[in-house]
């Protein structure tokens, strides 16, 4: 399945946590990087960066314009079309909950790993854990979306045995339950777009959605509370 690219505010957000993840990978000493599940390559393009080195993103489609710094694969996330043991860093952002199998995922990670290489959970959204306060719905029509789509809105929870299944060692950890304001409605608008490309929503009731996150970001009181799973896995 084709992973969604990751909306700008969802990218700014987890930007912290990226960082401590590129820390806990010590991802200055990788030179052969992947990001799977890539979208438009924004991971891809941030470890380029980081790094002073080339890497590569997958997905199954190539976006319009490829980042700078980064050479982009057309490919199946459970069957790389990389050579056995040929890198050392494979990311993923966003992206395993799009997977129809992540299991099956995350041992092609490990195929492409040589030894010492890892995995880094830059951000995994636990969708189903999702709560939104007011409750407009959006939450649950994102879930469901992702089900309807072929992935699992709930894969976060079982990522570490999923791990150690594939052969990899986890070291994971979970956001706080703490609720994050969305003061700008621009942040819920990018994920109605998306409803209404799947078809989950039609164009009257996406601008009714619209409107109600609108009036509620304006309250000041639009909250959103989603657990998000990072860390590594090595191999």
């Amino acid at each position: 399945m084709k992973a969604i690219p990751t909306s700008p505010w969802q990218f700014r957000r987890t930007r912290p946590i990226r960082q401590a993840v590129y820390r806990m990978a010590r991802l200055s000493l990788r030179r052969r990087m992947l990001e799977v599940g890539a979208g438009e390559g924004s991971v891809a393009a941030e470890m380029a960066e980081r790094t002073g080195r080339r890497a590569l993103a997958l997905d199954l489609e190539a976006p319009a314009v490829v980042p700078a710094g980064v050479h982009f694969l057309r490919g199946d996330a459970a069957r790389l079309p990389l050579a056995d043991r040929c890198l050392d860093a494979v990311a993923f952002h966003f992206a395993l909950l799009w997977m129809s199998d992540p299991g099956e995922v995350l041992r092609e990670a490990r195929r492409v790993l040589a030894p010492g290489g890892t995995v880094l959970f830059l951000s995994e959204p636990d969708l189903a854990a999702r709560c939104d306060e007011p409750d407009t719905g959006l939450g649950r029509l994102l879930a469901e979306a992702v089900s309807r789509g072929g992935g699992d809105p709930s894969v976060t929870g079982r990522l570490e045995n999923l791990c150690r299944s594939a052969g990899l060692r986890p070291a994971l950890r979970w956001t706080s339950d703490e609720a994050v304001a969305v003061d700008d409605p621009d942040e819920t608008a990018w994920e109605v777009r998306f409803l209404l490309s799947t078809a989950m929503l039609d164009e009257a009731a996406a601008a009714s959605l619209t409107r109600v996150e609108a009036e509620a970001a304006a309250s000041g009181f639009r909250r959103v509370r989603l657990p998000i799973l990072y860390g590594t896995a090595a191999r």
